[in-house]
């Protein structure tokens, strides 16, 4: 009888042909990609140095050379920021105290529009009835800090079924001690 031999492990090659030229495609795309992000940082490297210098000259030149302004764009300037010191120097504290203080719990304080160039403020307002609205002009016509109110204008609505009084007046505004 003949000798069987089962041999169940197979016999490798040592270096697959395939295999090996799966790993030279590997390095090669790896090598490119390398290459690739070096040229790359190279060329961003270059663009920040380009940047840092462009930046180092303009704030060189910005410190040798203040721009000046013309004249008139320089008195606008002063002008406003004038303006704006007036406004806030303006006793706006007094002129609510002086408008809430008139109100009443039959009139509602829908609106105050002060206007600080002509002294004066418009108020617009929602009272319950004429009288009560009447009674609060009167009380405003009290306050020290209000002069020369007059009715501007006044609607009934009558959509509402209790009928309520809108209205809007305007005042001189006096700045008092």
């Amino acid at each position: 009888m003949t000798m069987l031999r089962l041999d169940y492990q197979r016999s490798m090659n040592p270096f697959p042909v395939a295999g090996m030229l799966l790993l030279l495609l590997a390095l090669g795309a790896l090598s490119l990609t390398g290459l690739h992000y070096y040229r790359l940082s190279v060329q961003m490297s270059d663009w920040q140095a380009s940047l840092n210098k462009l930046e180092h000259a303009m704030h060189r030149q910005m410190q040798d050379k203040p721009k000046p302004r013309a004249a008139p764009e320089l008195m606008q300037e002063i002008g406003h920021a004038n303006e704006i010191l007036r406004q806030l120097s303006l006793p706006w504290e007094k002129l609510f105290q002086a408008v809430e203080a008139s109100v009443s719990q039959d009139v509602t304080l829908l609106e105050m529009e002060p206007d600080t160039g002509k002294q004066i403020v418009r108020i617009s307002c929602e009272a319950k009835n004429i009288t009560a609205m009447l009674n609060y002009i009167r009380a405003l016509e009290k306050q020290p800090e209000l002069a020369g109110i007059y009715l501007q204008s006044h609607q009934i609505q009558e959509h509402d079924r209790e009928k309520p009084v809108r209205f809007s007046l305007v005042a001189a505004w006096r700045e008092t001690p």
